[in-house]
């Protein structure tokens, strides 16, 4: 992430490509590059390392947020577990790009249910990252999302996770724009606050 006010976003989007390249160079096995939404265009860096020989992309990077303490004005380091709704950002991403790319399509940050995972698989996640429940809850926590998702599955009638991944991708929905911020005002014109608010 550019940090300084004298890198431009294609300068970082190089470091990618040049890191891709080095490693393409050392190894066989596949390549997964793990990327940030802060890309100024995120489906471009995602054709530009494909392009470049990337085998998959994980959707996204999580940035290190420090805190402040107001009472003694410093910073404070501490870890911050994910939450579901973080995983709501890379489910957009995964169902824009799936089908529209041959990358691998990871999905990570924010999964901590059977039905955050069942959402990504959905969009078009190829494989779903877990981290933040295992730190907090141990592996037996993989059991139950697990679990969740085969009851799932089975009470939809689906026999594999292949026909599930992508069926509310962007080029799978009768109505793609869904996914794109002109239905922000849709969405707002629906919203309805709390009594007295407005």
């Amino acid at each position: 992430m550019a940090a300084d006010l004298n890198t431009p976003g294609s300068e970082i989007e190089q470091r990618y490509l040049e890191l891709l390249k080095d490693l393409r160079q050392q190894v066989t096995i596949p390549i997964n590059m793990k990327l940030s939404p802060a890309f100024s265009s995120v489906a471009n860096m995602a054709k530009q390392l494909e392009d470049a020989g990337a085998s998959g992309v994980a959707l996204f990077n999580r940035f290190y947020q420090p805190d402040i303490n107001i009472d003694n004005l410093r910073l404070v380091s501490s870890l911050h577990t994910s939450v579901s709704a973080e995983s709501l950002l890379t489910m957009r991403w995964i169902a824009i790009l799936h089908g529209r790319t041959t990358l691998s399509l990871g999905a990570t940050g924010g999964v901590h249910t059977a039905e955050d995972a069942i959402k990504l698989l959905l969009a078009g996640a190829d494989v779903v990252h877990i981290c933040s429940l295992l730190l907090e809850q141990g592996p037996s926590a993989l059991g139950q999302v697990l679990t969740g998702i085969k009851a799932w599955m089975e009470e939809k009638g689906f026999d594999s996770i292949d026909e599930v991944r992508g069926r509310v991708s962007q080029i799978s929905v009768p109505h793609p724009a869904e996914f794109e911020r002109a239905n922000y005002v849709h969405i707002l014109d629906s919203f309805r606050s709390g009594p007295g608010v407005f």
